[in-house]
């Protein structure tokens, strides 16, 4: 029997978010360590891509290709967006103004720990002891065998750590909200609602002046980042619509050592056996918890 088609777009599409993903943070370390506000940061970036998908909603609504949202589903959307796209970005990009990228990228990664622990309980997902082997092939290659600086245990390590926890729990809102709405409003209902937030945390801490204090040069790369964003958010929901979340959340590992790369050609230039042992043993990782998922199904490859 053939791996099920839905299955397998899920799998595309979380590689390739993986790819977005570790382009992505190599890309935002370069802008938020220029001066800019974290919060006038997310604002403008997160602002951007809800603009963006609002087009695209309302270009579909208009077309009738899709259908209106129910009404007991905006709950769901509005939640998703104050846990997975609000806070999280506030303390995530305030940690990577002192984290190293490579670093912040790892601590993100742990996302498909926090995502596992949750899912079984509250989605009812499995794990076969394959893809526990490949969790602990991840965590071994990120904490053991190196390609990042060493860890200093700061307050800006934890705020990543936090986000990272917070977008857990969103991953598991959108998974259960996933199963009646599309991918797509449901990535706009993270980054409208979670804009709506930021916008009021900066008034409520008397940082709205920055967003009207920015310098164009300042302003022009963050363009970058909403176009990063927007692809991200599209092709995370759209994956985790299509396959269970214990699996596209292992695969969004791959984005580690695609910082990891991305900082040694671009930052340290030093590329070694490390850091291919360390990209070596995630692969690895990966595989095994795509194997233990392919057998715990009795599905031939």
């Amino acid at each position: 029997m053939k791996v099920n088609k839905k299955i397998k777009k899920g799998i595309l599409f979380a590689l390739l978010t993986a790819f977005i993903s570790g382009v992505s943070i190599f890309y935002n370390k370069l802008v938020i360590v220029k001066g800019i506000d974290p919060l006038s940061f997310n604002i403008i970036k997160n602002g951007g891509v809800a603009v963006i998908l609002s087009v695209v909603i309302l270009r579909t609504l208009f077309t009738g290709k899709k259908k209106i949202i129910q009404k007991q589903e905006w709950s769901k959307l509005i939640l998703i967006g104050i846990v997975g796209g609000s806070l999280p970005f506030i303390l995530f990009f305030t940690g990577l103004k002192d984290v190293a990228a490579a670093n912040a990228n790892l601590i993100h990664k742990l996302l498909f720990i926090f995502v596992a622990l949750m899912a079984i309980p509250f989605l009812k997902e499995k794990l076969h002891p394959l893809q526990i082997i490949g969790y602990l092939f991840i965590v071994y290659a990120c904490f053991f065998i190196g390609g990042f600086a060493p860890f200093s245990f700061s307050i800006y390590e934890g705020m990543i750590l936090l986000a990272t926890m917070l977008w857990g729990v969103e991953n598991i809102i959108a998974k259960v909200a996933l199963r009646k709405t599309n991918s797509s409003l449901v990535a706009w209902g993270r980054m409208f609602f979670g804009t709506i937030v930021l916008i009021f945390t900066a008034i409520l801490t008397g940082k709205i002046h920055f967003l009207f204090n920015l310098q164009a040069n300042q302003v022009l790369p963050i363009l970058g980042s909403i176009a990063l964003l927007t692809l991200y958010v599209s092709s995370w929901y759209k994956a985790l619509s299509l396959a269970p979340a214990t699996l596209v959340t292992s695969i969004l590992v791959l984005a580690t050592p695609i910082t990891n790369i991305l900082s040694a050609a671009f930052i340290t230039h030093n590329f070694g056996l490390t850091l291919t042992f360390n990209t070596t043993t995630i692969l690895l990782g990966i595989l095994l918890i795509n194997f233990g998922w392919l057998w715990r199904k009795k599905i031939a490859v």
